[in-house]
């Protein structure tokens, strides 16, 4: 179809149609000839979903764009649309019990000990978020009890003097990204056709909280059979892949 029939079809006007083009929301049509451009179905789709994305979820476009170039988008899964902003619906249920209050980094500093450049540097490598916000940089709670939590290892004598330095804290950033990559991967291909979002949002709760306490079962698991391996052995250091 041509522009003006991709116009009466969606309602949405050339211009921003052409912008949606050059900031990469919506596909470039077929060129048969120079100065002919053909539009297909797949305009059509896309276009209406950026408008509903938009006008039922308010999203940004910074944030639909990444949606729409998703590939569950493109999968049997269009009820995916229905579970955009579930991570609202979490926020609720993750806190049950306890109270999430997000501190000032300047704050965490004075509360932990940690220094406010060590705390940035956490943040630049991953290993906590900081929430930029008008009145300056805070933490959500779970973030101020990961720096808690460094503060007390510190304690303890995981020092950066001996080794334990922000950077050596990069292979957990490296695991934990990865299995939380796995998880909502896996989640939304196997249930985003599913479940509407309030089911949705306590299943991501239970599977969650399953993990909260399997993974640290597995992990201390792990560490006590290498313990004793490296007992067994005379002292010889298990193999670590990818490293000599």
């Amino acid at each position: 179809m041509k522009m003006k029939e991709l116009e009466a079809a969606t309602g949405i006007g050339r211009e921003t149609i052409r912008y949606y083009i050059r900031e990469g929301l919506l596909p470039e049509p077929v060129r048969p000839k120079r100065n002919v451009a053909a539009y297909g179905k797949e305009h059509v789709n896309r276009l209406n979903l950026i408008r509903r994305l938009q006008q039922e979820r308010h999203l940004p476009l910074s944030v639909i764009k990444t949606i729409v170039n998703s590939e569950m988008v493109d999968t049997p899964a269009q009820g995916f649309e229905r579970l955009i902003g579930l991570e609202v619906a979490l926020g609720p249920l993750l806190a049950e019990g306890r109270q999430l209050s997000p501190m000032r980094i300047e704050d965490v500093a004075k509360k932990t000990g940690i220094p406010l450049e060590d705390i940035r540097a956490f943040a630049a490598s991953g290993f906590i978020f900081i929430d930029r916000r008008e009145d300056g940089d805070w933490l959500n709670q779970r973030n101020v009890r990961v720096m808690e939590l460094i503060a007390e290892a510190r304690s303890l004598g995981f020092t950066p003097d001996i080794g334990y330095t922000v950077d050596s804290y990069d292979i957990y950033v490296q695991m934990t990204d990865w299995m939380a990559r796995r998880a909502v991967v896996g989640f939304y291909s196997r249930l985003g056709d599913k479940l509407d979002q309030p089911e949705a949002a306590r299943l991501g709760v239970a599977g969650i909280r399953f993990l909260n306490e399997v993974l640290p079962l597995m992990m201390i698991e792990r560490i006590v059979r290498l313990v004793e391996q490296v007992s067994a052995s005379g002292g010889e250091l298990p193999r670590i892949e990818g490293e000599d």
